[in-house]
């Protein structure tokens, strides 16, 4: 079995559960096509969402595919590069 690792991008507008499940859901649409696993948003008052994504080693999610899935669900958007830290551009 392939190594897993978790990348996070920060997130704007996704800040309600209902906000959750219409993002994750086109998320899902496209991990298949992309060998990603599994993702959760985790949302903090006053910060930005955050968003991580299960994956195998060596098949990290290209911001460009997570930004359009994102949008495809709503006013939804990707505002970081991925990272394995929690501040922007994974800088800790």
């Amino acid at each position: 079995m392939a190594p897993i690792s978790s990348s996070c991008f920060l997130v704007e507008g996704v800040t309600t559960d209902r906000d959750t499940k219409k993002a994750l859901q086109s998320l899902y649409d496209v991990f298949a096509a992309n060998g990603l696993g599994q993702a959760t948003f985790e949302i903090v008052p006053n910060e930005p969402t955050r968003l991580w994504i299960k994956h195998k080693v060596g098949c990290e999610p290209r911001r460009e595919t997570i930004d359009s899935a994102l949008a495809r669900a709503g006013r939804y958007r990707v505002i970081s590069e991925p990272g394995s830290g929690t501040e922007p551009n994974g800088a800790n």
